[in-house]
């Protein structure tokens, strides 16, 4: 009983420091701050800021490959698409900052998987952020910038894309039932209408008669000439239907009554 408790413990042991190395072994070391990667955060930045909207333009035309070289010869390892988008994210918010008067130092941090340059930027008519992730080779993946509002034109942005999009919403509405209540002034619509009016009439008057009959039948007890009037009103309702068929066509067997 005591070797199988002693067995127990030990495999207890065991696992909770099999436990423990596996997590220290996951836990993988934040990638390091050099000053290569500050310097080409800053040189990217740099060259994004002073870019003017003709050479922005040129720059946007290039494919990813081109652009990828075009910056290597300078010694600067980039992806492509990620200068193009943070170039056109740039320049969407030139407006926005005025005249660029200062940019901060980066602000660098870091993880197991990629560096993080994060730059303050002040302009003349409005303050923002610009952040540059690079991988463990330094290589840019994301540049993305970012203008600070207040809550007045926070709130009002969101009130005027609320407005929008409900008046987008009724518009839509309008015009539907505006487009439903013309099916009904279509050709094809008024002709069905008709062709329906025109195969219920025959029906109609087949039923009148027969309760007309019915009444008379009632008083008089003429069985046949009841039998005669529902021929005739089955022949009419067949003919309304396009049927060719005769009184012939057809036998009244027994007429019962329910009252």
């Amino acid at each position: 009983m005591k070797s199988m408790i002693r067995k127990a413990i030990a495999f207890l042991m065991f696992a909770a420091l099999s436990i423990s190395v596996t997590g220290c072994g996951g836990s993988e070391p934040d990638l390091p701050i050099t000053e290569m990667s500050m310097a080409e955060a800053r040189g990217i930045l740099g060259g994004i800021s002073s870019t003017d909207a003709e050479s922005a333009a040129e720059l946007m035309e290039m494919d990813d490959r081109e652009v990828e070289d075009f910056f290597k010869q300078y010694g600067y390892s980039i992806d492509g698409g990620a200068f193009k988008n943070g170039l056109d994210g740039w320049m969407s918010l030139s407006e926005e900052f005025g005249e660029i008067l200062s940019i901060s130092e980066p602000v660098m941090t870091s993880n197991s998987k990629e560096i993080i340059a994060t730059f303050d930027i002040n302009g003349s008519r409005r303050t923002g952020a610009c952040v540059i992730v690079m991988d463990h080779r330094n290589k840019i993946t994301s540049i993305t910038t970012s203008a600070e509002y207040t809550l007045a034109e926070d709130m009002e942005k969101a009130g005027l894309n609320t407005l929008l999009g409900m008046g987008t919403t009724f518009c839509i509405l309008i015009f539907l039932s505006l487009i439903i209540s013309l099916f009904k002034l279509l050709p094809n619509g008024a002709a069905s209408q008709a062709k329906q009016e025109k195969m219920a009439a025959p029906v109609e008057n087949a039923v009148s008669q027969i309760a007309e009959r019915e009444e008379l039948a009632s008083s008089a007890s003429d069985e046949g000439e009841l039998i005669a009037v529902i021929t005739a009103a089955i022949a009419a309702y067949e003919a309304a239907n396009g049927s060719s068929a005769g009184s012939d066509g057809f036998v009244v067997r027994s007429i019962r009554r329910h009252y």
